[in-house]
């Protein structure tokens, strides 16, 4: 069974991750070939050695590359095509449909998708056998927003590599926390995804300074940005509010980090109050790892953490909240943040285990091939 991936490239992110945890978990009977816009790859470790088969040599989708890819997808034939992130989720769909392709799936995986992308989604998710998402909010949002039916659409959450998250041994942490300059005793908060207006790294900085100016912010607390800057404007504020006089001797600003399991295994506490999300890795991960998580309702919708279990949830977009939730935490003894980890871990282990999320996409991909035979034989039979 041959699958085309079509994704624009292997940039930091979410859904980058989840293709090639897709592409490395196949069955031997499933032959993938991945086609990217252009050769940027982030994961170039976790890319399989025959991978990418094309790339079609451009940042942006044109009349040239448009032409390539349908091209491609004839010569190849493949019996799937799985399309991921909103641009290459249109152009694929429509150029699989050109090629013939017998079973066109998109993945849509965020939330507050652009207008352009709404306003097209009705038609063009018409054009695919199936639209999978990553939430319940995710899916919610393509059919209250862009009015997709709900039977073109289905949930499947992120796999995750549960040997590869793991909480570390006495020396691994030991290890992690000296190579990220943590000193015995310090407590470190973790940001862990791009600096942008959806992470509300912002609104979590305010509450922190919020308790600093108040004498309220432990002197052992430590706070580790990691990401890259994904919005200038907000990633200016961002700077700019943990240079403020309380914050700038704990706040350190690491950048985009491949070996983001070592901040992990470093860490005491993951932050993610965002304002919005699909599925967010970063909570799976730490959350596998043992790390409890401060999460917004945003960022929780899918039950990833189980509050006042695994972490807390606290309602998004309030700072006063979030301030709270902040103070108490960090009042709290450390065993109590151990017992959250250790939850955490088997609630990972439950619920996203890697084998239970890619049978169900593999049972997908079947299934839906099973329908296109069973239709294209009935058209064959009335003809």
């Amino acid at each position: 069974m041959k699958v085309f991936f079509f994704i624009p490239n292997l940039q930091q992110g979410g859904s980058e991750r989840q293709i090639l945890a897709t592409l490395n978990s196949l069955p031997p009977h499933f032959e993938p070939i991945l086609c990217l816009y252009h050769d940027e790859v982030h994961y170039r470790r976790e890319l399989p050695a025959d991978q990418p088969r094309y790339v079609l040599g451009s940042p942006k989708m044109t009349l040239r590359g448009f032409v390539e890819l349908v091209r491609i997808l004839r010569r190849e034939q493949p019996d799937i095509v799985h399309c991921y992130r909103d641009k290459a989720n249109f152009w694929g769909r429509l150029a699989a449909r050109i090629a013939g392709v017998p079973v066109v799936i998109s993945s849509c995986r965020t939330r507050m998708l652009e207008l352009r992308y709404l306003l097209s989604e009705r038609v063009m998710s018409e054009m695919a056998s199936l639209v999978v998402v990553n939430s319940v909010g995710t899916a919610e949002e393509l059919i209250k927003l862009a009015q997709v039916r709900p039977e073109r659409i289905q949930v499947i959450h992120n796999a995750l590599d549960t040997e590869f998250f793991r909480p570390p041994s006495a020396a691994e942490r030991a290890e992690a926390r000296e190579r990220w300059g943590l000193a015995e005793g310090q407590r470190a908060l973790l940001f862990a995804g791009r600096i942008s207006l959806q992470k509300h790294q912002l609104g979590a900085l305010l509450a922190l300074d919020e308790l600093a100016r108040e004498d309220a912010l432990p002197d052992d607390v430590v706070v580790l940005l990691a990401g890259r800057d994904r919005d200038p404007r907000i990633a200016k504020l961002v700077h700019r509010v943990a240079a403020r006089r309380e914050l700038a001797p704990r706040v350190r600003a690491l950048g985009s980090q491949r070996d983001i399991r070592s901040l992990y295994w470093a860490s005491d506490l993951l932050l993610m109050p965002s304002l919005w999300e699909g599925l967010p890795n970063a909570v799976l991960e730490a959350q596998a790892c043992a790390l409890p998580a401060l999460v917004s309702h945003a960022a929780n919708r899918d039950s990833i953490v189980e509050p006042g279990v695994t972490g807390v949830e606290v309602p998004t977009a309030e700072r006063a909240a979030l301030r709270e939730a902040l103070r108490t935490l960090l009042a709290a003894p450390p065993e109590r943040w151990q017992q959250m980890g250790a939850a955490g871990r088997q609630r990972m282990l439950s619920r996203f285990a890697p084998d239970r999320i890619q049978g169900e996409l593999l049972a997908t991909y079947e299934r839906l091939l099973s329908e296109h035979a069973a239709l294209a034989s009935t058209r064959g039979s009335l003809s």
